[in-house]
Parts: structure tokens; C-alpha cells; sequence
């Protein structure tokens, strides 16, 4: 089966972009190369085409007990909030990490991450009670636009205030004339849009740990506003950016990878993201969670810094006292810091800030040390 493209695949392959498959389809890996994308993002602006996301539509009466019942986070109630959680199957193993916007009265946009997608949509279904799913992934793009000067860059293309959209907020802004939304463009079918005619869904997240927004215009403007956001950022030095700089970018943060750093096979207390359990609610995978914490003795997710030279990546061994520990799940040479970090597996007598642990790195023992992202 050939890989899904999003609507801007034409456009990356004509400037230059290196294309790989991921999650299903094909994406731009680079344009100009990872380092210089990178740090454009971080001094200035970068524009990702992340349309490869899933973007779910739930809604009907019931929507909002649905999604917190299916959430470890709690999930606001008041249109234009949004937030990140994880999706549990009932031995407390992690489906995706997710994020629910509110749209308005029991009106959800879920975005999920591509490879999970499918599994996520089947998943939801069963849990439905009268609720309404719609996968609108092909219907919408998400581009984000992350940096110092995204505000900026965004604010010459709508005279929406943008300085009250905190972050984790959502709002439907209008376009500047040239870029309008056209009217007909309302969604699959009678399906409804994720804004107005003439605004796009816009909310102030994002997976680099900059400032920036992910932004949802319909598929029909893909290249109009695409064009239209890299011309506005074009004096900043905006750049468009490829998933080897969105990936260094999530690493120098510590946020995780779908695929990755959670496979299916793990909990969210594993992954060290108990921040994102609220226990005071009934949740999908709940009980097993209590009795993991119960328990103890688990492995954890621990950010891993090298102290020699050296590149970790996926799959390297973390040694201790010459003896297995861990395994790295993700890791980098960090554009910004210019030294090897990684995320990693390790045994629980081995997760404290400040343990020297050592990756094997081809065979070689290169020191580093246990810390708590972000490493940025």
C-alpha cells in the first residue's frame, strides 16, 4: 500500500525537501539540514507541515464526561481550552499521548499522532455512547508555527489579538484577505469545520518548547496559507522545518515520541508522567495504574546527559557498574547544547538525578548522567 501525503507534498519535494516515510506516510525529513532548521525555530520562527496528525471530531450530548473518562488528565469543559493527556488501555499501558480542544458545548478535537491513528479511532468507537466520531485528518491541515517571533509572524496575518491566547488556549481567528477560508469548505460531508468560513482553528501549542501555534486551515487553502505564513516570517529568517529538527527539537525538552519512547507497551507512571494522572477521576486504566503505583519498583523514563563525546541513540545499552540498566529510546547530538542527550529505560535503582551511568556507544563505554529534563 503506497504512503498517505499530505496536501503540501508537492511543494516540499519541489523545494528541495528530503522525503521518509513515517507513521504511513511521506514527510519531509529536511530541507537545508536538521542543525540550521533547529536553531532557526529557536531564534526565530520555523513553519512544520505536521498534517500527518490526526485530527478527531467528537461530538453530541455526553462528549465531555466521554473524554475524561477516556483521559488521565482532566479535560476542560470551557470552549477554546485545550489539553495534553494520555489515552490508557485497561492494563494502564499507553494508546497515545493526545491533545483535546474544546470547540464548544461537548465539541472535541482530538489530536493523536499518526502511526497510533487508527487503533485510536477503533478505540474511541467502542467507548462511544451516542457520541458522534469523525476522523477529519484529510479534511485539515496542522502546520505549526513555533518560535520567539511565531506570535509575530502570525499577527501580520489576522487582526485577531493574539496576546490573550495563553498557551493551551484555542481560538477560530480570520485571515488576512487572499488567504480567507473559502466558504463552502466546511469538512467531509455535512460534517462540521473546525472554525467559521473565513477563520482557522488556531491554539497556542505546540512540541518544541518554544512559543507557537499548531494551525488547522482546511486542505482546500493548503498552499495559500503555507505561502502566505513563510512570506510574513520571511525578515525573521522563518524557515520551513522537517521532523529531524521537530524530533532534536521534542529531545533538547524531554518530551516524548509516539512509537519511541512508548510503544504500547508502557504506563504512563513508566514514562515518568504522573503530572499528567489526575486520580481524583474515573479513567480507562486507572485501577491498573493504582496497582502499578501500589507495587513499585517499576522502570523509568530519565533523561541521560554524556559527559564524553559521543552520539547515543535508539536502542544503545545504559551500563552501571559494568551491568545492563537501561535501554536509550531516544537520543541526539543537541544542536543547541552541542553535546549527546538521550531518553532512556532505566532500572529504578538507577533513576535518581545525578547517578553516573555509561551508554555503550559501538562498543565503547561513554559516561553520562541520570537528570530530569528538559536538558534545554
Amino acid at each position: 500500500m503506497a504512503n498517505l501525503r499530505t496536501p503540501l507534498f508537492e511543494w516540499h519535494t519541489a523545494h528541495g525537501a528530503r522525503v521518509v516515510e513515517f507513521g504511513g506516510w511521506d514527510m519531509p525529513l529536511q530541507y537545508t539540514g536538521i542543525v540550521e532548521e533547529h536553531l532557526a525555530v529557536r531564534r526565530a520562527a520555523g513553519l512544520f507541515d505536521v498534517s500527518h496528525m490526526g485530527k478527531l471530531l467528537l461530538e453530541g450530548a455526553g462528549t465531555s464526561e466521554l473524554v475524561n473518562r477516556l483521559s488521565t488528565n482532566d479535560i476542560p469543559a470551557a470552549p477554546g481550552r485545550a489539553r495534553y493527556t494520555h489515552l490508557l488501555d485497561e492494563r494502564g499501558r499507553i494508546l497515545d499521548d493526545v491533545i483535546f480542544t474544546c470547540l464548544g458545548p461537548d465539541r472535541y478535537l482530538c489530536v493523536c499522532n499518526a502511526g497510533p491513528r487508527p487503533r485510536i479511532v477503533e478505540w474511541i468507537h467502542r467507548h462511544l455512547g451516542g457520541q458522534r466520531l469523525t476522523d477529519l485528518t484529510p479534511d485539515f491541515l496542522c502546520l505549526a508555527l513555533q518560535g520567539p517571533r511565531a506570535a509575530e509572524v502570525l499577527g501580520r496575518l489576522t487582526a485577531f489579538d493574539l496576546a490573550p491566547l495563553r498557551p493551551f488556549r484555542a481560538a477560530a481567528i480570520p485571515m488576512a484577505p487572499g488567504i480567507a477560508v473559502p466558504p463552502e469548505t466546511v469538512g467531509r460531508g455535512a460534517h462540521p469545520a473546525l472554525s467559521a468560513p473565513g477563520t482557522m482553528l488556531a491554539t497556542r501549542t505546540g512540541y518544541t518548547g518554544e512559543d507557537g501555534f499548531e494551525l488547522f486551515p482546511p486542505s482546500s487553502v493548503a498552499l495559500p496559507v503555507w505561502e502566505a505564513i513563510l512570506r510574513a516570517g520571511g525578515d525573521f529568517g522563518i524557515r520551513p522545518v522537517g521532523l529531524g529538527a521537530r524530533d532534536t527539537l521534542r529531545l533538547e525538552k524531554g518530551y516524548l515520541l509516539s512509537g519511541q519512547d512508548f510503544t504500547g507497551s508502557e504506563t504512563s507512571l513508566e514514562t515518568s508522567s504522573e503530572w499528567l494522572v489526575k486520580w481524583d477521576h474515573t479513567f480507562v486504566g486507572r485501577e491498573a495504574l493504582l496497582e502499578q503505583k501500589r507495587r513499585g519498583g517499576y522502570r523509568r523514563l530519565v533523561g541521560l546527559k554524556l559527559l564524553d563525546r559521543g552520539v547515543p541513540r535508539h536502542g544503545h545499552r545504559v551500563l552501571a557498574g559494568g551491568r545492563e540498566v537501561g535501554l536509550v529510546t531516544s537520543g541526539t547530538l543537541s544542536p543547541s547544547l552541542r553535546i549527546g542527550i538521550a531518553l532512556g529505560f532505566l532500572e529504578p535503582e538507577s533513576t535518581a538525578a545525578g547517578t553516573g551511568v555509561a551508554v555503550d556507544i559501538r562498543g565503547e563505554a561513554r559516561r553520562a548522567e541520570v537528570v530530569m529534563p528538559p536538558f534545554l
